[in-house]
């Protein structure tokens, strides 16, 4: 029941943005779509994605967690800004370094919806909740669009009365 009330609630808002938005026409980099898109990595990828895992947990003192959640919020950063493309390349990098990060599936599940992809964006919904098993990222998920939106909402306004 308590999922229940957190995805209807999803599923409407997701809804409504995605018949105001319209999808991306052509092929996207493998970079800019949720996990790669599921597509296998060249031998150079797979090495370079290495690197990155190895820098990361370097700098994080081999803490996963703690690296990919700095991604996570650089992610975060970017569809503030956005600029979603660079936002899935920054979950995409969290994903790599804890697929287990509830988090990352939000922020899929945001940037998905920002491209109006609704079912692909409630798939990653789910997904981030079989992770968040006390929905605290949920909650999160929730605030963090709100006020993305409030504050597009909030220019749309500005930018009006200035024309």
């Amino acid at each position: 029941m308590k999922r229940l009330l957190i995805a209807l609630p999803l599923a409407a808002f997701t809804l409504t943005v995605s018949l105001a938005g319209g999808t991306q026409s052509g092929p996207a980099p493998l970079n800019t779509l949720p996990r790669y898109g599921g597509a296998s990595k060249s031998k150079a990828l797979r090495k370079l994605d290495q690197e990155f895992i190895s820098q990361s947990l370097k700098q994080y003192r081999q803490d996963r967690r703690a690296a990919s959640e700095s991604s996570v919020s650089e992610g975060w950063s970017h569809f503030y800004a956005s600029d979603v493309a660079t936002s899935i390349k920054r979950f995409n990098q969290a994903w790599l370094l804890d697929s287990t990060n509830a988090n990352v599936y939000y922020g899929f599940s945001a940037c998905l919806t920002e491209q109006g992809e609704a079912a692909a964006a409630h798939r990653y919904f789910q997904l981030a909740q079989r992770y968040d098993v006390q929905n605290q990222g949920a909650n999160k998920y929730y605030e963090r669009l709100t006020l993305y939106y409030q504050s597009r909402k909030q220019t749309a306004s500005r930018n009006a009365g200035a024309v």
